[in-house]
Order: structure tokens, then sequence, then C-alpha cells
């Protein structure tokens, strides 16, 4: 394990800016911090997150990047992202040490992993939110089709990517207990939407998502007015 360790903390700065390399294809990122920061961040984030792993690696404890994952939660969910982006980062470091044959001990890929799936929300309406996903997505996405007609494989695959990422802040959210991250959200979005080109306005998406919260009978009422409530601050923003 220390002899991984060391490996991981040699490629340091090759394995951080593999793991960002098509983080920047989404549009959001310039959008949302600008790109000069975007990527200055980006970048120091990304080093982090290996210095963070080489630690856990030397600890032999997955604890120390899931720790590290809830305080990278709590520090980035406030500032305009969602722990969906937060799991990209976690997924590009993933797929930067396959890249770079870092998988024999399996350790290093393990602890990555663990730091992705502490992004989850334990309990409470994030988690109910969470666990209905399976579900969710396709019933907005069949509530859309009713709406705005058939859709192609392709266009269920983005829309069905769009809401999960809309659900990810829904579940930071509720999961922080400031539904009024939400609100502040959806009045950022609705300016960034026309960058994302899909077939349905964001009004609709978010309609169609709040259709499904309602036919859920696995989650409570709160998912649903807190979407409701995004809707009615979209409204005033655009009368």
């Amino acid at each position: 394990m220390q002899s991984l360790a060391r490996e991981v903390e040699r490629r340091m700065q090759r394995l951080a800016e593999a793991s960002v390399s098509e983080l920047y294809e989404d549009p959001f990122w310039f959008a949302r911090y600008g790109e000069e920061r975007a990527r200055r961040f980006g970048s120091e984030d990304a080093v982090f997150h290996v210095r963070y792993l080489v630690q856990a690696l030397e600890a032999k404890d997955a604890g120390v990047m899931e720790r590290y994952a809830r305080w990278l939660q709590g520090l980035l969910v406030p500032r305009g992202m969602s722990s969906r982006h937060i799991a990209a980062h976690f997924q590009g470091l993933q797929a930067a040490l396959v890249r770079e044959g870092l998988t024999q001990p399996p350790e290093a890929l393990e602890y990555v992993r663990a730091a992705e799936l502490a992004l989850e929300w334990p309990e409470g309406a994030a988690r109910a939110v969470h666990q209905a996903l399976p579900q969710l997505v396709p019933q907005a996405l069949a509530e859309l089709s009713a709406r705005e007609g058939p859709l192609t494989r392709g266009q269920e695959i983005r829309l069905g990517d769009e809401m999960l990422l809309q659900l990810s802040y829904l579940m930071d959210a509720l999961g922080a207990q400031r539904p009024g991250l939400f609100v502040e959200h959806v009045r950022w979005y609705a300016g960034f939407w026309p960058h994302r080109d899909l077939r349905c306005s964001y009004r609709g998406l978010l309609e169609a998502l709040e259709a499904a919260l309602a036919r859920d009978v696995t989650v409570s009422e709160v998912p649903r007015v807190t979407v409701a409530t995004g809707l009615t601050a979209l409204e005033k923003e655009q009368s």
C-alpha cells in the first residue's frame, strides 16, 4: 500500500490534470464561474483530491476520502455546485487512475469510489428522492413526452442526464435543510438553460419533475413543494 501511495504521489500532477481534462466540455463551468476561475480552482481542487487519496492510502483508510468528500459537499454546494458535479471530479480521477495503470492493488480506485458514494445524503427527504431516482426519471420523461411529443433515444438520454442534475440540486437543498438553495439555483439556471440546447423549456422540465414527484408515493410532499417554490420564483423572474 505504501508503494501505491508513493506512486500516486509521484504522478500527482499528471493524475490531477487528466482527471479534469474532459470536465470543461460541459459549458456549465465557464458560465457559472468564468473560464479563468473555473480552470484555476478546478486544477487546484484536482490536486487536493489526489493529495487526500495519498493520505488515505498511507493510512489504509477509505474514511479519509469519505470525510473529505462530505467536507467538499458542505463547502461547494452553497457556492452553486451540486453533488453530481463533485462526483464528476471523482469519476475523472478514477478514469485517470485507470489510464495510468494504478489499479492493482485496487485500493486507490476503491477509495475514490468511496468518496463518490459518500456524497449520497444518508437520510430524510433527500435520501428518499435518491432511492426513488430509478422511477422518478422515467416518470418525468414520460410526462415530458406526453406534453412535448415522442422523444428520440438521444433526447431521452440527454434529458435524463439533465433531470438527474436538477434532482441532485434538489437533494442537496433538502439534505442541507436549506430549500432556498434550490430556488437560488433555479434563478441562475434559467438564464443558463439555452446553452443546453434541449427541446423543452427549463420550466417544462421542472414541471415534469414536479409531476413525477407528486405521483411517487415513496417520497414526502417536501421535495415536490421545493420544486414548486422554484417554479414560482422562476415565474416571478420572468414576469
